[in-house]
């Protein structure tokens, strides 16, 4: 079939037979974001030891599937706002940073959209601009019509609108996408089933939009969702009648030319 490229997808959450299937279907790159681990965390301890479990462990284990691994660092927007341990987190994770294979700070942004989740919103993108760094940024679930007019005030006040190149907005809908166009980031659709879109809408948002700057992910992690949603969505556009070019360019390409802007992305085709 071809090629992929997931760029949002939580191996933390899966098993050996998905990265199996993976390799079959033609995966051949993936970065794993920080993500919520399904209960509140505890202590700082809690961070370090995923964060170092995503450095070291998933990429060794990737890549015996013969899969690229990379890794965004970020306290996500679900624990972002207990307090002291989120700014203590965000401390602790200064350290990681230079660590191979750390490709951006992400995801970041809205869950609930509080005050507590834009103030480490902000602390986050600070660290990105300091180090350099791309950004991944997580659209709410629900209110995501307030999330991408928010996340463009923030982008905005920081002085941010210049650097959109470098920024990816991940879990865009219907209502959202142009806007993340508008402003020059890149576009994430989630393929997901149930709670976010499914191939026909994301092809549909596709066919609207073009394929320039909008790439497919799975996000796949605990809930009821398919690490191979990305060669899915390939399979429905060559139905379609989808040109090789455009169906490799949301399902590869787009998200290779994003994250080779890293120094730390060392995949080449």
């Amino acid at each position: 079939m071809g090629r992929f490229f997931d760029p949002h997808i939580h191996m933390y959450s899966r098993t050996t037979d998905d990265y199996e299937l993976m390799s079959k279907a033609g995966i051949k790159v993936i970065v794993q974001p920080s993500f919520w681990l399904g209960s509140p965390r505890t202590s700082v301890g809690t961070f370090e030891d995923y964060w170092e479990h995503m450095i070291s462990f998933e990429t060794k284990r990737s890549m015996e599937f013969n899969i690229d691994h990379y890794v965004c660092l970020s306290v996500n927007p679900k624990e972002s706002r207990e307090r002291p341990l989120a700014l203590d987190a965000l401390e602790a994770m200064a350290k990681y940073l230079d660590r191979e294979r750390i490709v951006a700070i992400g995801e970041i942004g809205y869950n609930s959209i509080n005050h507590l989740e834009d103030e480490l919103f902000q602390l986050q993108l600070d660290i990105a601009v300091d180090k350099n760094m791309l950004t991944m940024i997580h659209l709410p679930h629900i209110n995501k019509k307030d999330g991408i007019e928010r996340t463009k005030s923030v982008l905005k006040s920081k002085n941010l609108l210049g650097l959109t190149n470098r920024i990816l907005i991940d879990h865009n809908t219907e209502e959202t996408i142009q806007k993340t166009l508008e402003l020059g980031c890149w576009a994430g659709l989630t393929v997901y089933p149930i709670t976010k879109l499914s191939p026909i809408r994301a092809i549909n948002m596709i066919e609207k939009n073009g394929v320039d700057k909008i790439m497919i992910n799975s996000s796949a992690d605990w809930g009821v969702s398919d690490p191979l949603s990305v060669p899915l969505v390939a399979r429905e556009m060559k139905k379609k009648g989808f040109s090789k070019n455009d169906i490799e360019k949301v399902t590869f390409y787009n998200a290779f030319e994003f994250f080779k802007q890293s120094t730390k992305f060392l995949w080449r085709p």
